[in-house]
């Protein structure tokens, strides 16, 4: 696996920046709207913070704080993946989640940096440290900023199983390797696609 296999486009990636800053900024009074209408939502089907945050490893692995809107009762255990009919979900979370609308709050995390739109999925750290001594080389999909959608989750989905995950790190490494316009546009596609079929 050598270094040449997995050289950045960095230009690419700094236009990309550049067009999802502007875009957010863009819709930016709908988004406001959508937000309010969530916000007063959840506050009021359950008790306790609107928001969720955690600490996730982004690029080169340095940590950030990234922000969803709470989908599970507060005090609820969030560590392990929810399964259906999940009873630590509210009413409010089941329709957020069923339509992703849960990470809405990521726009943020775009907006400063933390991350883009599209690139590998940020995991919680108790997951990046187990991966990190399981699957080779998996600092690699750390080399650009994590995504709030990417190409692994629209070929792979959630993952339970270290080969599981073994296939969706191929997928992140596939992706930072052929980045394009055309590769993005696709994956939005397909996510908006998943979304639509929920």
């Amino acid at each position: 696996m050598s270094d040449s296999q997995y050289k950045v486009n960095w230009t690419y990636l700094a236009i990309r920046r550049s067009v999802e800053v502007l875009l957010i900024l863009l819709f930016l009074p709908v988004l406001i709207v959508l937000f309010l209408l969530l916000f007063v939502w959840i506050k009021f089907d359950s008790a306790g913070s609107v928001f969720f945050n955690q600490l996730r490893p982004g690029k080169d692995g340095k940590l950030f704080k990234i922000y969803k809107f709470r989908s599970m009762y507060t005090g609820a255990d969030s560590s392990f993946l929810t399964l259906e009919a999940d009873e630590r979900v509210t009413r409010s979370g089941k329709f957020i989640r069923k339509y992703r609308l849960d990470e809405l709050p990521q726009l943020y995390n775009i907006l400063i940096g933390d991350m883009s739109l599209i690139g590998p999925r940020p995991v919680p750290v108790n997951f990046y440290d187990y991966y990190l001594q399981n699957i080779p080389h998996y600092n690699k999909r750390h080399e650009i900023r994590p995504g709030i959608t990417g190409l692994a989750q629209v070929r792979q989905g959630y993952t339970t199983t270290l080969d599981e995950e073994r296939m969706k790190f191929k997928y992140d490494l596939f992706y930072i390797r052929s980045l394009s316009l055309k590769l993005d546009l696709a994956i939005l596609l397909q996510s908006v696609n998943a979304v639509n079929k929920n």
